[in-house]
């Protein structure tokens, strides 16, 4: 079940999800304040991606330019995906296939938050999964700000109030 962070505090969950057989994935970002309001979510579509790992980093990623895009202070990165966020907290440079995607992602990090990437269940990552999932049906990406698009609606009321 998705926890809320302190007060004072966004969390920013991010998930990716990738189409087999294809080079096209979906990026899914949450941004919720301390009550669990949503402030902001992206879903988008990528292509020439060919494993779950570089769609997870992918993911990471995205979510990390959005804090920075959006100028936010005080947050905390959540993933469902344990390789990208052994990566990420990783202080080694990592020269994997993923590697470059990682190291930007941390570079991006420091300018953010001392705290990072946490690993969370994939039920506590409903809202990011759903925004993936939606990506892959979508021409490129959207983004929402302040009101949540009304298909992650009733996953949003639902981890406030269970």
């Amino acid at each position: 079940m998705w926890q809320p962070p302190q007060e004072n505090t966004l969390k920013i969950n991010v998930n990716g999800t990738w189409k087999p057989g294809t080079t096209e994935c979906g990026v899914g970002v949450v941004v919720r304040d301390s009550t669990g309001k949503f402030v902001a979510g992206c879903a988008t579509k990528l292509i020439n991606v060919f494993s779950t790992p570089q769609v997870e980093a992918l993911a990471a990623r995205t979510g990390t330019v959005l804090a920075m895009e959006r100028g936010y202070q005080n947050v905390v990165f959540e993933s469902d995906a344990l390789q990208i966020v052994t990566a990420l907290r990783n202080c080694s440079i990592d020269r994997s296939v993923i590697g470059p995607v990682v190291e930007d992602t941390k570079s991006l990090l420091t300018q953010i938050t001392e705290e990072g990437f946490t690993h969370i269940r994939r039920t506590a990552n409903g809202v990011a999964h759903r925004l993936a999932r939606f990506a892959l049906h979508i021409g490129g990406s959207l983004h929402w700000f302040e009101e949540p698009p009304d298909f992650i609606s009733d996953i949003l009321y639902e981890d406030c109030n269970s």
